[in-house]
C-alpha cells in the first residue's frame, strides 16, 4: 500500500513537472499580449471560437465517460464469469469415482 502511494505521487511529481516545462513557466514570466485582432491573440477568443471549445471539451468528456463506463461493464461481466466458473465443481472432482469396500481389499 505505502509503495503503491509513493508511486502516485511520483507519477503526479513527474506530471506537475512536464506541465511546468510545456508551459515555459521556467524560461520567462508570464504576460498578456494585446493584439488588434481577437484571432491574432492567445490570450482572447471570439465567441465562434468560445462555443467550439466548449463543444470540444464537451465531446471529449463525454467520450471519456463513455469510454470509462464500457470498460466498467467489461471488467463487471468478466468478474461475474470468473466468480461463476469458481463455483462450479472442477472436472476432477466430477469424475472421481467413490471408493468401495471391494476396492480397498
Amino acid at each position: 500500500m505505502k509503495r503503491g502511494i509513493l508511486l502516485l505521487a511520483f507519477l503526479v511529481a513527474i506530471t506537475i513537472a512536464g506541465g511546468v516545462i510545456t508551459s515555459g513557466l521556467t524560461l520567462e514570466i508570464p504576460v498578456i499580449r494585446q493584439a488588434s485582432s481577437p484571432d491574432a491573440s492567445v490570450f482572447e477568443a471570439t465567441p465562434e471560437q468560445a462555443n467550439l471549445l466548449t463543444i470540444w471539451i464537451g465531446f471529449v468528456l463525454f467520450n471519456l465517460v463513455g469510454a470509462g463506463v464500457t470498460i466498467m461493464v467489461l471488467f463487471w461481466l468478466g468478474n461475474r464469469e470468473v466468480a461463476r466458473a469458481n463455483a462450479m465443481p472442477s472436472r476432477a472432482q466430477q469424475t472421481s469415482l467413490p471408493e468401495t469396500s471391494a476396492d480397498a481389499s
